[in-house]
């Protein structure tokens, strides 16, 4: 047998800007394609294994991939909603005979068994960036699955893109940056912030995440 999550289950260095990684008051949700089972997470999830970064597998995907998901991890540990168990590719590989899994594949029978002995994990999020464009207007999409490693069910879930042309979204980050600047008595030019894919990639996973239940 053979568990299948797919996305049917929902409806799912550059610059250098050290003072946005202080921490932020948490803005409202500004990610559109949301799903939520429930307005709050279980109350028995307390550790989540957070899967490698997959991508298209384009030198652009995989470039940003390595810049971003080091800031993903870095926000998810920011919302303080549960506590975050990164997993390597070499530990994943060695726990599910492959370095890193989407959560449209067909996953191995023991994927989440094999996963939850190893981390000790009650859920694991799935981690796809979908889209990635390092130069202006910039933009990133992450395509987020939060899964429930005993049910096996899709607990949250967040398919965006993010793109810097749009004035709705490039004003979301400059608040995103102004909130970031004001917490750590830095003073930087907004402008500049919509022209480094490291940080607009941050906000975009700050404003992805800001969508997750309440605890």
């Amino acid at each position: 047998m053979k568990s299948v999550i797919t996305s049917a289950l929902v409806l799912c260095a550059f610059l250098p800007f050290g003072c946005v990684s202080s921490p932020v008051v948490r803005q409202a949700p500004s990610a559109s394609n949301v799903y939520s089972a429930s307005a709050h997470l279980p109350a028995d999830l307390r550790r989540v294994a957070v899967l490698p970064v997959t991508c298209d597998g384009s030198f652009e995907a995989k470039a940003g991939r390595d810049v971003l998901q080091p800031e993903l991890i870095a926000e998810l540990t920011k919302t303080r909603a549960f506590e975050v168990a990164p997993v390597s590719r070499e530990q994943l590989g060695a726990v599910t005979g492959k370095s890193e899994w989407s959560a449209d594949e067909v996953l191995p029978a023991d994927f989440f068994t094999g996963l939850r002995a190893a981390t000790g994990c009650d859920a694991v999020l799935f981690c796809r960036l979908k889209q990635f464009r390092a130069y202006p207007p910039l933009s990133v999409g992450w395509d987020l699955k939060l899964v429930d490693a005993s049910r096996r069910t899709v607990l949250w879930a967040v398919d965006d893109v993010f793109d810097s042309g749009k004035p709705a979204v490039a004003n979301d980050a400059k608040q995103y940056y102004a909130q970031a600047a004001a917490h750590s008595g830095t003073i930087g030019d907004p402008e500049l912030f919509l022209m480094s894919p490291r940080l607009f990639g941050q906000y975009s996973a700050a404003a992805s995440l800001a969508a997750l239940p309440a605890r």
